[in-house]
């Protein structure tokens, strides 16, 4: 992309003195790759053309605030669709219509941000978008061979009547015959041409639809259909070694003041969902620290439902979570988990935790085991497996798709039965967005 486009980009979209909304923002992570970065900065020249913060957009569009934010950030990657909200949104304030230039350029910045991408799933947005692309130039093509047809078919008739009119000695239409077959000629050139064309667009379509369907084979998520958070799609995960390391990718560990409190699921690279048990002994006024693969990062807790228990030594009321946000997000190439509320786990399904407790060493270390749910006793899931001490919060994800099921909340004191947080309890928390992100 050259850098005019990115230029009016950014004297369109300049703002009429309006107030910092791009204050904010957080810089940019140096192990940004220059294809996000780029998507990243033309998304905030255009957003601040609209001159309101992050949180006021996202309540104008009904998205939620921290994904908008990870938007401008680059540390998530936006739909194609929310980049077209915003450009719309941006000309209508300044009251013109995006050109076809600008809107070339953010879609040609979006698409190299996709193909730059480490995720499986971007791979198959970005075969969506060219199929629906290619899909478009296919119907233009069957539109401009419909109407060659019909025009075609009108000066056919039209010749037809003239040589009607000839054997009944109408008079000197002779120039007017050949101007229609030579019209006529022209007319069937272009109809073999746009048919072509047509034909081509058609095999197009068929190629990158088959492309789709091995990328979508590929993530091996089939039952229940696979769900995105954002534009990332779920890993499959098909194989113990393969579940482990995908549980271990999206785990976190939380401590305070030296002391293990349990685990969490990192939702996305500023967020962190645990459960209110493992958040009791901290508020908004402290900050933990959040351990994950070999960083370690500050939080602060954002959200606790319910907020306090009646007796906190019984089981903490349902649903029995936390969100923590990270004051400092990680940067990572992570596949971040989707989010189906509406799936309940059937008896039987295998899920697979690896997170940390304290084991047969009784040390707080790696602890990795296969739950399986044996079904729900009031909004818990109920499951059986090798539970331990620790294990509080840690995620669980089913075997074979990879798809989050919930989070460890409580065991039984034989430590082979407890119960899960499920998925579909994520719709009780403010702080975060359940479902396919907008």
């Amino acid at each position: 992309m050259g850098a005019a486009p990115l230029r009016q980009v950014q004297r369109c979209c300049q703002r009429d003195g309006s107030g910092g909304a791009m204050g904010e923002l957080q810089a940019f992570d140096d192990e940004l790759g220059p294809e996000v970065r780029a998507l990243a900065q033309a998304l905030r020249d255009l957003f601040a053309g609209l001159g309101v913060s992050t949180r006021r957009y996202a309540a104008r569009r009904s998205y939620d605030s921290s994904t908008v934010s990870r938007y401008l950030s680059g540390q998530r990657l936006p739909r194609w669709e929310f980049v077209l909200n915003l450009l719309h949104d941006v000309a209508e304030k300044r009251g013109t219509v995006p050109t076809p230039e600008t809107m070339e350029m953010l879609r040609g910045l979006h698409n190299a941000a996709l193909a730059a991408g480490k995720s499986p799933g971007h791979r198959v947005q970005l075969l969506q978008q060219r199929l629906a692309a290619a899909d478009q130039e296919a119907l233009r093509a069957a539109q401009r061979e419909r109407w060659l047809e019909d025009t075609l078919r009108d000066r056919e008739h039209r010749i037809r009547d003239l040589q009607l009119q000839l054997q009944l000695g109408a008079g000197p239409l002779d120039g007017e015959a050949a101007r229609l077959r030579e019209e006529i000629r022209q007319l069937q050139e272009e109809l073999a041409e746009a048919r072509e064309l047509h034909r081509r667009a058609e095999e197009r379509c068929a190629w990158l639809e088959g492309q789709l369907v091995e990328a979508e084979g590929r993530l091996k998520v089939t039952d229940p259909a696979p769900v995105t958070a954002g534009d990332a799609v779920l890993l499959a995960a098909d194989s113990w070694a393969r579940g482990e390391a995908l549980a271990e990718a999206l785990t976190v560990q939380i401590t305070g003041d030296g002391r293990p409190l349990g685990n969490g699921l990192l939702l996305d690279p500023g967020t962190v969902v645990t459960t209110a048990r493992v958040a009791h002994s901290f508020d908004a006024s402290d900050e933990v620290d959040v351990g994950w693969m070999d960083k370690h990062v500050r939080g602060v807790l954002v959200e606790r439902q319910p907020p306090e228990p009646e007796d906190p030594k019984e089981l903490w009321p349902f649903p029995n979570l936390a969100v923590v946000r990270l004051l400092s997000p990680v940067v990572t190439y992570t596949p971040y988990p989707g989010l189906d509320p509406g799936w309940v786990p059937a008896p039987g399904t295998q899920l697979v935790v690896c997170a940390y407790g304290f084991g047969l060493a009784k040390a707080w270390g790696p602890y990795s085991c296969r739950l399986e749910i044996r079904g729900r006793t009031g909004g818990w899931l109920r499951a059986q497996g090798e539970f331990v001490g620790g294990l509080g919060g840690a995620p669980a994800f089913q075997a074979g798709t990879g798809l989050f099921a919930g989070l460890v909340s409580a065991w039984y004191e034989q430590r082979s039965l407890g119960l899960l947080t499920p998925v579909s309890a994520f719709r009780s928390l403010a702080a975060v967005g359940t479902g396919t992100a907008q």
